[in-house]
C-alpha cells in the first residue's frame, strides 16, 4: 500500500469514528439554545430571507454569525424544520473536521502520530456540546474553516519556497483568505486565524531548517491580507452588533476592567487544562457559584497562573526538540485568548463548546506523546493511543444522551452544576412545571440570592408571582429584571401593569416614565402609558396611546382589539368601529368579536 493510501485510510478511519460516536444524535430534538436560535427564529425558516439574515444578530441583541445562520436556513428548507437533519449535518461536519486535523498533523507527526491526533479529536468528550447541540455548529464550522485556512496557508508557503508564482499558488492564497472570511462569518473564534498562520510559518520553518522570518517573508503579503480581512470583518461586525463585544458580559465580569477580568479568569486556566486533557467531569453550565467568579487573587488563581507559566516554559523549552508540542501549546493559547474574556468580555466564563478549536492544540500534544512513546518503546505508543481513544469514546458515548431533548438536558444540568445560580434557576422552573409551586419559588429565590445580577431568575419568578395574583411582588421582580437589563422593555411594561393591579399608580407611572426616557418610540412604552391613563380615568388620553400602539403594529389584531375596547369607554363610536373593522379583517373568526360588536350596538355605535 502506498503512503498516500495509508494516509487516506487512516484519515477515513478517524472520520468514521467521529461519525459513529455521534450517530445516535440523528434522532435527537432541538435542545436549549436551539429553540431560540433555530426553532423560534422564523427568519431562518425561509431562504428568501437571506438578505435579512446577513444583517441580523445571533441573539437578536448581540453576536453576529451569518454563515452559521445561513446553514440553518438551508437545513430548514431541505428538511422542513426536522431537527434530525440538522443533527446529521453537525455529525458530518465534525467528521470532516477530524479529517482536517489529520491533514494538519501529518505535516509533522507522520501517519501514526497524525492518525492518533485525528482519532483523539474525533472522540474528545469536550466536543459533545458543540456537536450534539445544533447551535454548536458555529464552533465546528469555525474550527473546520480555521484548519482549512491553515492548510491553504501552509501550501502557499511551500509553493513560495519552491518559487511557484503561477495559478496554483494564487489558488492557495485565495483559498486561505476565503476560508478566513467564512470562518469569521461562522464564529468569533476565527479571529485567531492570522495568529495560527504565524505558528504555521514558525513550525514549517523549523521543519525545513529555516528561520521563521525567512519563510514568512516569502508570503507576508498573504498574511497582511489576512489581517486586513479580519479588521474589515471586525468593522462590519461592530456595525451590526453595535460594539466590539456584542454580548452581555458573563456573570462575574460585569463592569470589570482588564485587570479585574484577568483575576476572574486566572482560576479558569485550571478548568481549561482539565477539560482539554482530563475531561471526565463535564457540565453545560459554569456559572457562579459552581465556578466562583471573583476579581481577586485566590489560591486557585495563583495555581492557574502557575499552570500558564508552566505551559509557556514547556513551549519555549520544547521548540527545538519537540516543535509539535510548542505548536500545540501555542495553538491552545492563541485560540483560548479569543474566548478568555481578556480582550473583550463574552457571555460565558467557560463553555465546553468554546474549546472545540483549542482542543486541536491539545490533541497535537497528546499525539506527539503517542508518537514519541512509539518511537522510544515500540508498542507502548500504540497502547497509549488506544487507551486514550477508548476512554474518550466511552465518555463521549455516555455524555451524548444528555442532549437528546430538554426533558433529559435540564435535569442533567441541575445535577452537573450544583451551587450554580443557573442550576437553582432551572431546578425552580422544573419544580413549577411539575406543579410544585412552593419548591419552585424557593429554588428561584435561591438562584437570585446566589447571583442577583442576572435578569432571568427575577423575570421568571415575576411571571409565576403574577399567575398567583401577587401583584406587588410580581411588579417588584419585573422591575428588578428591567433595572438589570433595561433593553428588555417588556419587563418594564409588566412591572407597570402589576403596580396598577396592586393599586400603586405612582409606582406604575415612575416605571412607565423610565421606559419613555430610554425608549420614547417603543410600543411597550405606549402600552404602559395607555394602561396608566385608563386607570386614572383619562380615557381619551389612553385611547391616543392605544392608537399609537396599533399604528406601529398595523398587522397585529391584539393591538386593534385593545384600541377598540379603549374607544368604547369614552363612547368614541367612530374609533371603535374602525378598530373593530381592523380586528375583523385580521381575525374574522375571533370569538371576542361577538362581544365587541354587542357593546357597539348597546352604545348605538352601529350606525
Amino acid at each position: 500500500m502506498s503512503l498516500r493510501g495509508v494516509d487516506l485510510r487512516t484519515a477515513l478511519a478517524a472520520m468514521l469514528l467521529a461519525a459513529g460516536a455521534y450517530a445516535v444524535t440523528a434522532g435527537y430534538q432541538f435542545v436549549y439554545d436551539d429553540l431560540h436560535i433555530i426553532q423560534n427564529k422564523t427568519l431562518l425558516h425561509s431562504l428568501a430571507n437571506w438578505r435579512e439574515i446577513l444583517t441580523t444578530t445571533w441573539w437578536g441583541y448581540g453576536l453576529y454569525r451569518p454563515l452559521t445562520e445561513l446553514t440553518f436556513a438551508v437545513d430548514w428548507a431541505l428538511s422542513d424544520g426536522d431537527p434530525r437533519w440538522f443533527h446529521v449535518v453537525n455529525v458530518l461536519l465534525h467528521a470532516g473536521t477530524s479529517g482536517l486535523v489529520f491533514a494538519l498533523a501529518r505535516g509533522g507527526l507522520g501517519t501514526m502520530g497524525a492518525g492518533a491526533a485525528a482519532l483523539f479529536f474525533a472522540v474528545h468528550p469536550v466536543h459533545v456540546e458543540a456537536v450534539a447541540n445544533v447551535v454548536g455548529r458555529a464552533e465546528v464550522l469555525a474550527a473546520a474553516l480555521a484548519l482549512a485556512a491553515a492548510l491553504a496557508y501552509r501550501a502557499d508557503g511551500a509553493a513560495a519556497a519552491a518559487g511557484d508564482t503561477g495559478w496554483r499558488r494564487g489558488g492557495w492564497s485565495l483559498g486561505a483568505l476565503l476560508a478566513l472570511g467564512l470562518g469569521l462569518a461562522a464564529k468569533e473564534t476565527a479571529f485567531a486565524i492570522p495568529g495560527i498562520f504565524l505558528l504555521i510559518d514558525w513550525f514549517d520553518g523549523n521543519r525545513h531548517d529555516e528561520r521563521m522570518g525567512q519563510r514568512f517573508r516569502r508570503h507576508w503579503v498573504l498574511w497582511a491580507a489576512s489581517v486586513a480581512v479580519s479588521l474589515e470583518w471586525l468593522w462590519v461586525r461592530s456595525l451590526v452588533v453595535g460594539g466590539l463585544a456584542g454580548d452581555q458580559p458573563a456573570p462575574g465580569l460585569e463592569g470589570e476592567s482588564f485587570v479585574g477580568r484577568a483575576l476572574v479568569m486566572a482560576p479558569v486556566v485550571l478548568e481549561y487544562v482539565r477539560l482539554l486533557f482530563v475531561p471526565a467531569r463535564l457540565s453545560a453550565d459554569y456559572s457562579p457559584d459552581f465556578l466562583p467568579a471573583a476579581a481577586a487573587l485566590t489560591p486557585r488563581g495563583v495555581a492557574g497562573l502557575a499552570a500558564l507559566a508552566l505551559a509557556v516554559t514547556v513551549a519555549v523549552r520544547a521548540r527545538r526538540r519537540a516543535p509539535m508540542v510548542t505548536l500545540g501549546l501555542a495553538w491552545m493559547g492563541g485560540t483560548l485568548l479569543i474566548v478568555s474574556n481578556l480582550i473583550v468580555p463574552t457571555g460565558v466564563l467557560v463553555a465546553e463548546r468554546g474549546l472545540y478549536l483549542p482542543s486541536v492544540g491539545a490533541v497535537l500534544v497528546l499525539a506527539w506523546l503517542a508518537a514519541w512513546a512509539e518511537a522510544s518503546w515500540g508498542r507502548v505508543g500504540l497502547g497509549f493511543a488506544a487507551l486514550l481513544v477508548a476512554l474518550g469514546l466511552v465518555r463521549t458515548l455516555t455524555r451524548v444522551p444528555t442532549w437528546r431533548d430538554n426533558n433529559h438536558f435540564f435535569p442533567q444540568l441541575v445535577r452537573e452544576a450544583p451551587g450554580s445560580f443557573r442550576s437553582f434557576w432551572v431546578a425552580g422552573a422544573l419544580a413549577y412545571g411539575s406543579a410544585d409551586r412552593q419548591s419552585g419559588e424557593a429554588l428561584i429565590r435561591r438562584a437570585i440570592v446566589t447571583y442577583p445580577y442576572h435578569p432571568g431568575p427575577w423575570g421568571d419568578l415575576a411571571v409565576q408571582l403574577e399567575q398567583d395574583g401577587r401583584w406587588l411582588e410580581a411588579a417588584q421582580h419585573f422591575r428588578a429584571a428591567f433595572t438589570i437589563d433595561s433593553t428588555d422593555v417588556l419587563k418594564g411594561l409588566l412591572a407597570s401593569r402589576n403596580y396598577l393591579r396592586a393599586g400603586l399608580v405612582d409606582s406604575a407611572v415612575a416605571v412607565a416614565a423610565r421606559i419613555g426616557t430610554a425608549y420614547p418610540h417603543d410600543a411597550n412604552y405606549f402600552a404602559a402609558m395607555a394602561e396608566v391613563e385608563s386607570v386614572r380615568g383619562r380615557f381619551a388620553a389612553a385611547l391616543t396611546w392605544r392608537r399609537r400602539v396599533a399604528w406601529q403594529s398595523p398587522g397585529t389584531w391584539q393591538a386593534w382589539y385593545l384600541t377598540a375596547q379603549e374607544a368604547l369607554a369614552p363612547r368614541d363610536c367612530s374609533g371603535a368601529r374602525r378598530s373593530t373593522a381592523q380586528v375583523r379583517a385580521l381575525r374574522p373568526e375571533l370569538p371576542q368579536l361577538v362581544e365587541l360588536e354587542r357593546r357597539l350596538e348597546e352604545l348605538r355605535c352601529d350606525g
